[in-house]
């Protein structure tokens, strides 16, 4: 399991804190008037922002480690390999490329095909269809840990055969890469 350091992962994600840090500013605001609704919106935020930051570390204690690599540093996309499939059997490889807080994640500024470590976690936003998942959540370990050991473990702790799968896969793809979910044959 990934440990969060939250001030790596802040900085990366500052819009996390920054909507209940509002809400604590507007609960204060309406403390002189509304003494009941102001500490109303002060403890709302407060809970809903150590609730939100206990689903990251869930995150991380229950999502999956897959391989990405960065597609294009300047626009900070990555690519990240996945199967979709929820129900075993035939296998379902999608890559999907996704905008991700690079710029101020551990060991920034990256290079294009630099390897990458990403913990996702799957959704499904069809009620009809669990066959396959619709979605993954990847979040960069670099955006979540100082520790390069910690990192360099994650993407080592990859297995070869996966790099060599999302490599070939955006062989395969239009470029330039655009953000998206992108099924492939693994053929």
């Amino acid at each position: 399991m990934i440990r969060i350091n939250y001030k790596v992962f802040l900085k990366c994600y500052p819009g996390e804190v920054l909507f209940w840090a509002v809400g604590v500013i507007v609960g204060i605001v309406l403390l002189p008037t509304y003494l009941k609704a102001g500490g109303i919106v002060i403890g709302i935020s407060i809970v809903s922002c150590i609730v939100g930051l206990m689903s990251w570390k869930g995150h991380f204690a229950n999502g999956a480690l897959l391989p990405a690599v960065v597609v294009n540093p300047k626009k900070n996309l990555i690519a990240v390999v996945a199967d979709f499939n929820n129900q075993g059997g035939h296998s379902y490889p999608v890559v999907k490329i996704v905008k991700r807080p690079l710029r101020n994640a551990t060991g920034a500024p990256f290079k294009k095909a630099t390897r990458l470590a990403t913990v996702a976690t799957f959704h499904n936003k069809n009620i009809g269809n669990n066959k396959r998942w619709t979605d993954i959540n990847p979040i960069v370990v670099n955006c979540v840990t100082a520790s390069n050991k910690t990192i360099k473990n994650a993407v080592n702790a990859i297995d070869e055969a996966e790099w060599d799968i999302l490599m070939n896969a955006l062989k395969k793809m239009d470029k330039p890469f655009k953000a998206g979910i992108f099924p492939f044959d693994l053929e």
